[in-house]
């Protein structure tokens, strides 16, 4: 079964909804920066691996958000 939610949005609220979880990725990386430091001061490899892994992952998400942005219609966007 396919429904496409997003024929129940504008293209203002989809612009909207994308730079919002923009955003929150960036503050999850920008959390994960300073548990990296944390692991490096603790030098727990464990840790820094989970994180370097997450911070690529997070790298990617970001794009594929970007990419979505990018392709709606360019319209003034309201937080």
């Amino acid at each position: 079964m396919s429904n496409e939610f997003s024929a129940y949005l504008t293209d203002e609220q989809k612009q909207s909804i994308i730079v919002q979880r923009i955003q929150q990725f960036a503050v999850e990386g920008y959390q994960l920066s300073i548990n990296r430091k944390v692991a490096e001061a603790t030098k727990d490899e464990t840790a820094l691996g989970e994180i370097d892994k997450n911070v690529e992952t997070l790298k990617q998400v970001i794009a594929a958000y970007q990419e979505e942005l990018d392709a709606l219609p360019k319209t003034e966007v309201t937080e």
